[in-house]
């Protein structure tokens, strides 16, 4: 095992530990000033682990590339505060690896607002957002954009004055950042009407389990007119990020075929069910818990039609963007379930087992992708670049070529 490998191992194992102490310090806090000054516990291990590495897939090494073109300001753009951000901080002199732990800490400070309507559990919450927002770690433009939606989403939730003002501007801010995030506008109608009622979890359960093992990509050709679009919809932006590859292959992947470009991933039985497991008491228990929460139904809603939809969406990286983000919510939803269905007051042995159970088929993703990547290049940290500014992007090609 190589030395770089091995720091990474222990970086992610340390990640984890030490935002379940966060969570565990700031559910104990009595004012909004102790929350923040408790929250760096879970800040420093955060920005530090995903913040600092170094050539971590392509979108991080094309991003560099760009960001080193972004001497002078093109406002021949659809997302002019996205690289608005470039410009300014390469004018004055900010390394890029800088912007990005900016870029992580921002999207950990959106998520620390949501979840002081839930704070009392955050144990087992903060613990979960390296697992459900693991695409972070590619999808940088997106969780940019979706950093200031959660905080437009916090805004809405609140009871301040001129909430709806201030959080239609965050929520304008992501467009003007990612136009693709247009669709989380979505979010304004499901705080009015999936706030009244749970969604049946047996119900949810059966839909869940429809999704994940039946519904297949091919019957789902209305998925082309919808990459159609967005194409059109994001303009010269989405061509620059390359998205177009996605977005004009949708119609060949709804028809059967499979290309090196699409982002076209397939998964097997045993996976699925490792999916299914980790949603299945989440899905069932957590009403019982939610429901003593303000917002307890709409953020359980919303966990629900994620996962419905991530088992079809997550097979385009287009649409993964979009179940992804509804994911954020599991953190919230499964941290709570599994702090109640843990504790001592629940004697039942077998239902804490499969809890137990439940949490390591979430945890699954993040494990593998911790502990069972290899290339050296693909977990290097800033200190390891040696000179270099980017990875050579045609390395990550080449490997998704060979392990096809």
């Amino acid at each position: 095992m190589s030395t770089i490998r091995l720091i990474y191992i222990i970086l992610h194992i340390l990640e984890i530990w030490l935002l379940f102490i966060a969570g565990k310090k700031m559910s104990k806090t009595a004012t909004n000033k102790e929350y923040w000054r408790k929250s760096l516990w879970a800040f420093i291990p955060y920005v530090f682990v995903l913040g600092l590495r170094f050539g971590h897939n392509i979108d991080w090494n094309y991003y560099c590339m760009t960001y080193a073109r972004y001497q002078t300001m093109d406002w021949n753009t659809t997302e002019p505060l996205f690289y608005y951000f470039f410009y300014v901080f390469n004018s004055i002199g900010i390394p890029y690896f800088i912007v990005i732990s900016l870029q992580v800490a921002f999207f950990m400070y959106s998520f620390l607002l949501l979840c002081k309507h839930f704070k009392n559990c955050l144990y087992y919450v903060l613990p979960l957002l390296p697992v459900v927002a693991q695409s972070n770690d590619n999808y940088i433009r997106w969780y940019w954009a979706v950093s200031f939606i959660l905080i437009g989403f916090y805004w809405l939730l609140s009871n301040k004055g001129r909430k709806y003002l201030v959080s239609l501007t965050f929520f304008i801010a992501g467009f003007l950042v990612h136009n693709g995030s247009v669709i989380l506008l979505l979010f304004i109608p499901a705080y009015f009407f999936l706030n009244k009622n749970f969604f049946s979890p047996k119900f949810s359960a059966i839909a869940i389990f429809i999704s994940v093992f039946f519904i297949s990509i091919a019957i789902m050709s209305f998925l082309n007119d919808i990459a159609t679009y967005l194409y059109l919809l994001g303009g010269n932006s989405i061509q620059d990020a390359n998205i177009s590859k996605y977005l004009l292959k949708v119609n060949d992947i709804t028809s059967g075929g499979l290309s090196d470009v699409t982002g076209i991933k397939e998964y097997g039985m045993i996976t699925k069910c490792i999916v299914y497991i980790s949603f299945l008491p989440i899905v069932i228990y957590a009403p019982r818990f939610l429901a003593k929460y303000e917002y307890g139904a709409l953020f359980y809603n919303l966990f629900i039609i994620g996962a419905f939809l991530n088992p079809l969406f997550s097979t385009v990286e287009i649409f993964d963007r979009y179940s992804k983000t509804l994911l954020i919510f599991q953190a919230v939803v499964a941290g709570i379930t599994y702090y109640k269905l843990l504790r001592d007051k629940y004697k039942n042995g077998i239902l804490r087992l499969f809890c137990m159970f439940s949490m390591l088929c979430c945890f699954y993703p993040f494990i593998r992708y911790s502990f069972l990547t290899k290339s050296d290049y693909r977990m290097m940290y800033i200190w390891d670049a040696d000179g270099k500014e980017y990875i050579d992007t045609n390395l990550y090609i080449l490997d998704m070529l060979k392990n096809r």
